[in-house]
């Protein structure tokens, strides 16, 4: 038989089918409830959210992936992640209510029934739909897969399968694949192992290497899973797949790369296991380049604002160029040019070379009190005052000219700090990692501490823990951090 595609979100059009005429129905109740059916029929407001609210529950639904995993998740789950959707839902309505001038002494009560409505009614159909999947259909008719393993591999294989695949396929079986391996070995493994569900509670060994032949021939199987050693069984994988009967092979020793995503690719006509420290998808590269863009746009046009007001300020306390620009490395290794706004003298860098000759790190610069911030001065008492390059450090105003890096495509809004050319030098193999994505405006390091944090090996970690678990949710959630973190100026420097 084919394979079927994975087909991400559109695998869930039952369900997001479903939440869009439960808001529907949310914004039909509450007009109902406050207007007689003439008003509600003559009103703008009623039309335009009519129309516009499905699109923007559709766009949610679709950029935050709502419905990954909705199979397994329970009601509190449930409730936690359709409260975080109406929140973004309203947010935009609240938008769209405020352009378009519909706004009404009427508008409160139908913004907040509408969502107090929906929210009911979309945990109720959710939570329905749900158990009808997996009480009926779902266990009915849902893929029949037969396990083939080792006698010594059968408690780890059958095991991983219950505890991360089991609710897309229905066990058929254990098949031993040695022939050295007998039925009582292959009862005695699986009577080790804990089953996380009674309808597990009855598998079986059903053929020994001998019969699986037999054995397939006679029953239904729809996929078999192969736990294949150290040498591929070629021939009986080539007998299955001349039956017509997909196969999975799980190749035991690739457990052992230290790397979250792997994935199988056909590359110079050769099967090949890619391994990679993070996994982007088209759908989320085009999110986030096209939010890059959006945004860039804006920040852009307050650089420049920004410039008219502080560059005269930058100039009278220190003559030179108002804009700094800096060899820095990019992705892989890629050499762009950085611009800031200057907040240090011209003869910076010169002095950031004596102060490393001093013990400074050549990883990660940073002092407390920086002379070569402009300004940047000890009082006689011991203190020290900040001119304006210390105050356009700590509101990060420094940082605005970077979104024209962003919109030439350099830089990303969130990303992993750019290192200079000297740091660069200094990498250890393993630091290299956190430049195999773009370099960001923020990232999780600046909302992590920013500049309180000085062990550059944490640095690194923090980077790492971005690429392996990055998602377009994780870049907003840390785009929302860095707001309140510029805000607060927790971490400035």
């Amino acid at each position: 038989m084919y394979k079927q595609k994975t087909r991400g979100w559109s695998q869930h059009l039952d369900f997001m089918g479903f939440d869009a005429l439960a808001l529907e129905i949310a914004l039909l109740i509450s007009f109902f409830i406050h207007f007689n059916m003439q008003e509600m029929v003559n009103r703008r407001l009623f039309w335009g959210t009519l129309i516009f609210l499905p699109f923007v529950d559709l766009a949610v639904m679709v950029v935050m992936d709502i419905y990954h995993g909705v199979i397994r998740r329970d009601s509190y789950q449930e409730l936690i992640k359709l409260f975080k959707q109406a929140a973004y839902i309203a947010l935009i309505f609240g938008a769209f209510l405020i352009l378009t001038q519909a706004n009404s002494d009427d508008t409160p009560f139908v913004f907040f029934v509408t969502m107090g409505i929906y929210i009911v009614l979309s945990y109720a159909v959710r939570n329905l739909w749900k158990n009808h999947l997996q009480k009926r259909l779902h266990i009915k008719n849902r893929t029949g897969l037969l396990v083939v393993a080792s006698v010594e591999r059968i408690h780890d294989v059958v095991s991983e399968l219950i505890n991360h695949n089991y609710s897309s396929y229905r066990f058929v079986g254990v098949a031993l694949l040695n022939e050295k391996d007998s039925r009582e070995e292959g009862k005695k493994a699986l009577e080790h192992i804990t089953m996380g569900s009674t309808e597990v509670t009855d598998l079986e060994i059903v053929a020994s290497r001998k019969e699986l032949m037999d054995y397939l021939v006679k029953n239904w199987v729809d996929e078999i899973y192969i736990d294949v050693p150290s040498r591929i069984p070629i021939a009986l994988i080539n007998q299955i797949m001349g039956m017509g009967i997909t196969v999975h092979m799980a190749l035991n020793d690739i457990d052992k790369i230290v790397a979250r995503h792997k994935n199988i690719e056909w590359i110079c006509g050769q099967a090949t296991i890619t391994s990679s420290l993070g996994y982007i998808s088209g759908r989320d590269l085009f999110l986030k380049r096209l939010m890059d863009i959006a945004v860039g746009f804006f920040g852009c046009i307050a650089a420049v604002i920004i410039g008219i007001v502080i560059g005269p300020m930058i100039y009278i306390a220190s003559p030179g160029p108002i804009i700094f620009s800096q060899t820095r490395i990019g992705e892989n290794g890629r050499r762009f040019k950085m611009y800031k706004f200057r907040s240090m003298y011209l003869d910076a860098e010169k002095r950031k070379k004596e102060l490393q000759k001093n013990g400074a790190d050549d990883l990660m610069f940073k002092m407390e009190h920086d002379p070569r911030i402009i300004g940047m001065k000890q009082r006689k008492d011991g203190t020290w005052s900040k001119g304006i390059g210390g105050w356009i450090r700590d509101l990060s105003l420094d940082e605005f000219p970077q979104f024209f890096n962003i919109l030439k495509g350099d830089m990303s809004l969130v990303g992993t700090r750019p290192p200079t050319v000297d740091e660069w030098e200094h990498y250890k193999p393993s630091y290299r990692a956190r430049m195999s994505t773009k370099p960001g405006l923020t990232g999780l390091w600046q909302v992590s501490g920013r500049s309180k944090i000085r062990d550059f090996d944490k640095v690194v970690q923090l980077d790492r823990e971005y690429i392996e678990n990055w998602s377009f949710k994780l870049d907003l959630q840390i785009l929302h951090r860095t707001f309140w973190v510029v805000v607060t100026r927790r971490g400035a420097m």
